[in-house]
């Protein structure tokens, strides 16, 4: 299918918006878990510290599961496509991987086709968007990850001319006081369009931030934009990140997920637990805003997150 022109994309995302107003509400987002596998174990994981319990049956999807539940959610009204893992790039079904998931996506007709990863892999230039996690300089990046995980990551970035890959930091006890240095970094790096920053939702929760020392990291990122450093995150969604119990102004139903073994869930997988109390995921600050009409947010989100490249 050929990928739809720019006013198609605006025009579809202006009728999902009122249709919202109006109560309509169906997700935009379709985020695909598709394993739980991953060739890394860093510290704040919970799914590497869970892995034990994990069971193996339906701890994969299938190639074909994943094409039914991609075809049944833009049915529904989905048009932004997104992997996530464990780590998607290392996901195989026989003869496919990752590239054939993000052609399917392309032939099903999602506008905006992405992925989150730790950048050790290979990187898939035919999807439109990229996260790669960073979480700091290279000693602290690699403390967090493995040793060698930075080199492997600027390496491979140095292999891509890629136009939309930014960074996802997760701030967090270990890396609390390497914002300014991480957004260096970024800025300094021309494959790297911004940096994206998140408080690290727990579990773990020992090496969760309080809300005094979420405070200073969010003081910091408002200066740091004032600067010019590369924050993505807004303004406003800054500090809305201090809101930790955002269960209240949480629009669930913006995102679907799908879990490796098919189940669904419309709205975090995490709703109504102990972890919701202490979301640190910046991108529901952001749909939020974007639903109440905040113009800046609107603009800065949709160049960089739902608008295809390709």
């Amino acid at each position: 299918m050929p990928p739809a022109s720019s006013f198609r994309q605006y025009t579809y995302y202006a009728s999902w918006f009122l249709r919202s107003k109006l109560g309509m509400k169906h997700p935009l987002v379709n985020t695909m878990i598709i394993h739980y596998a991953c060739n890394l174990r860093c510290q704040h994981c919970a799914i590497s510290s869970s892995t034990e319990d994990i069971p193996k049956e339906g701890s994969t999807m299938s190639f074909d599961a994943a094409s039914r539940e991609m075809r049944a959610e833009y049915e529904k009204g989905a048009k932004i496509l997104f992997f996530e893992g464990g780590e998607p790039t290392i996901w195989r079904d026989g003869d496919k991987g990752l590239g054939d998931l993000i052609a399917e996506g392309r032939r099903i007709g999602y506008y905006v086709i992405g992925y989150t990863t730790n950048g050790t892999g290979r990187i898939f230039e035919e999807s439109d968007v990229l996260s790669i996690s960073l979480d700091g300089p290279r000693e602290v990046h690699d403390r967090i990850r493995g040793p060698g995980v930075y080199d492997k990551l600027m390496a491979n970035l140095e292999m891509t001319d890629h136009p939309n890959i930014f960074a996802n930091m997760v701030v967090m006890r270990p890396n609390l006081d390497k914002v300014r240095e991480t957004a260096e970094v970024v800025k300094a790096n021309p494959r790297i369009r911004g940096l994206m920053l998140n408080f690290l939702t727990p579990p773990p929760y020992d090496i969760s931030l309080t809300l005094e020392e979420k405070a200073q990291v969010v003081n910091e990122a408002l200066q740091l934009r004032k600067e010019k450093l590369p924050i993505l995150n807004t303004e406003r969604a800054l500090k809305e990140l201090l809101i930790e119990d955002y269960s209240k102004k949480c629009p669930y139903w913006v995102s679907s997920f799908t879990l490796p073994d098919g189940s669904k869930h419309y709205g975090c997988p995490m709703q109504g637990t102990e972890s919701c109390k202490h979301c640190g995921f910046d991108a529901v600050r952001e749909y939020r805003l974007i639903l109440a009409g905040n113009v800046q947010t609107i603009t800065r989100m949709s160049r960089r997150f739902a608008l295809s490249t390709r």
